[in-house]
């Protein structure tokens, strides 16, 4: 009894596919094993296809799949179903079995409803081009599956688009890319330096030279008031009392006069209450009297006991020596009694900070009048102080006080990196001829406002170099003769000049014969050794 031959078909095959592999089979009668989720059991109509392709082969055969939706399509399309034993399961090799040909299965067409056409669902074997393809198109065609490389116009328009970008790209890679970096080391020495520079506005007809910078000037005024606290002290409590014994050293009468004041070491002053005649020493004994006193100014601290010794700042240095005062009673009675009071101290220091306050604000103004490729240096701006009005005067019993102050502020604005031009310009000029500041002593220097004269818009700088001088090179024009060199000519002209202790030329890619063909791709550094 011959063994019925087993096709196993795969996940993936889809109508065209698994009629050819049941093409290759000669047997009248066949098994076919399909797997569960095979794509063939997408829609029924792929069975029902395959059963008329059988029919018309005159060829019977049995379906075995696991998958109970599966087996309703397969008993639907009129397919029986197998059940596979494990005598009967081996698979058939293909190669070994004699096929049929392929064009028996494909010579007829195989008709189909409309309503069995519309039941094709999109899938990749059976949409082509605009529309839906015939079923009888799809037995004809197994080739369909095979993928096809098809270019429309577009494909080929945007293909040569693409290869016209390549070129251009490769052609402007070849001409910017590359880059050469020379370095030339030069000797140099020491020059410190100090000259002016002055700051003036475009508008001063009369500003030229080589140390004027020339700008835009810039102004503003403000009005600020600020609070401040009192931090002056007023004791009014009680004064205390007491008596001091005037000493004289000296051969003549000394004479003292009410409310003469006299003062401890610590400071206290005390001053007597009626006028005082002091006899002259005699035999070297010092002439003495007593008389009432009373302390400067309220509070406890004037409460002070014999021994102690009292200047009289009234006199000279020397005197101070010969005639002063001892307590001679205990000063009592002084109270405290402390209010806060405005000082002269308090009103300078609130004067100095409103202004400083206004200073900064008005240098934040400032900022915002500048245009894009302009700046200010904030040591530069001028600012003066129009009225300072304090709301109290000196010994004003508060706490808290006011001072307004007006304010202006004026600058002269350049365009970025002028200033560092300027003082290259204006350093060319003390240098030796044939010399030249280093770029690192511009940078460093240091440029300090002296004075600022608002009528005129002028600012005076004074510019301090402590750095490094070398020779005159002219780098863009070295660049320029550089420009599309091979290296061995490069490296000799480089080697030809005289002021240059050694160079190097490093290409980027390092594979390039020659130095860039663009002379902004050709940078020169000049090091100056010693610096």
């Amino acid at each position: 009894m011959n063994q019925i031959p087993i096709i196993y078909l795969e996940a993936g095959d889809d109508l065209s596919q698994a009629i050819q592999k049941i093409n290759r089979v000669k047997s009248a009668s066949i098994t076919i094993m399909i797997p569960k989720g095979a794509v063939l059991m997408h829609s029924p109509l792929n069975l029902k296809i395959l059963k008329r392709c059988l029919d018309n082969q005159q060829r019977t055969a049995q379906i075995a799949i696991a998958d109970k939706i599966g087996s309703t399509f397969a008993e639907q399309a009129g397919f029986e179903l197998a059940i596979i034993t494990p005598a009967s399961s081996q698979p058939v090799v293909l190669e070994d079995i004699e096929t049929i040909a392929p064009e028996v299965a494909l010579e007829e067409d195989i008709e189909l409803d409309e309503t069995e056409l519309e039941e094709i669902p999109v899938s990749p074997f059976i949409k082509h081009g605009l529309g839906i393809a015939k079923a009888s198109s799809i037995i004809r065609s197994p080739q369909l599956t095979n993928w096809r490389l098809r270019l429309s116009r577009q494909h080929k328009l945007t293909l040569f688009i693409v290869a016209i970008g390549l070129v251009i790209l490769g052609s402007v890679g070849y001409f910017v890319v590359p880059k050469a970096q020379v370095t030339l080391e030069v000797q140099s020495e020491p020059f410190k330096k100090q000259f002016a520079l002055i700051l003036a506005d475009t508008q001063d007809l009369q500003a030229a030279g080589a140390n004027v910078l020339t700008g835009r000037f810039l102004e503003v005024t403000r009005e600020n008031v600020a609070t401040f606290s009192a931090t002056g002290e007023q004791n009014n409590g009680k004064k205390a009392e007491g008596q001091i014994t005037v000493i004289n050293h000296t051969g003549s009468i000394a004479g003292l006069l009410a409310n003469t004041r006299f003062k401890t070491p610590s400071g206290l002053i005390f001053r007597i209450k009626t006028d005082a005649l002091v006899a002259s020493a005699r035999n070297q004994v010092p002439g003495k009297t007593t008389v009432g006193a009373v302390a400067d100014e309220g509070g406890t601290k004037y409460n002070l006991s014999a021994p102690l010794k009292l200047s009289v700042p009234g006199l000279g240095t020397n005197a101070q020596e010969l005639v002063y005062g001892e307590i001679a009673d205990s000063f009592t009675g002084g109270t405290d009694e402390i209010t806060k009071v405005v000082s002269q101290e308090d009103i300078d220091k609130a004067k100095e900070a409103a202004a400083k306050n206004v200073f900064a604000a008005a240098e934040a103004e400032l900022q915002k009048q500048l245009k894009r490729s302009e700046e200010i240096t904030p040591n530069f701006i001028q600012s003066d102080v129009i009225d300072a009005i304090p709301s109290v005067t000196v010994g004003a019993t508060k706490d808290q006080f006011e001072v307004r102050v007006q304010s202006r502020s004026w600058v002269i604005a350049i365009h970025k990196g002028n200033l560092q031009a300027a003082i290259l310009n204006a350093a060319a000029n003390e240098v030796p001829e044939g010399k030249q500041v280093t770029q690192r002593t511009v940078d460093t220097a240091k440029t300090t406002a002296v004075e600022g004269n608002f009528l005129t818009h002028r600012i005076n700088l004074l510019v301090s170099v402590d750095g490094r001088i070398g020779p005159l090179l002219d780098t863009a024009n070295i660049a320029a003769r550089l420009v599309n060199q091979p290296i061995a000519s490069g490296k000799n002209y480089l080697q030809g000049l005289s002021d240059v202790a050694s160079s190097s030329i490093n290409i980027w890619p390092a594979w390039m014969p020659r130095t860039p063909l663009l002379r902004n791709n050709v940078k020169v550094q000049v090091v100056y050794l010693g610096e």
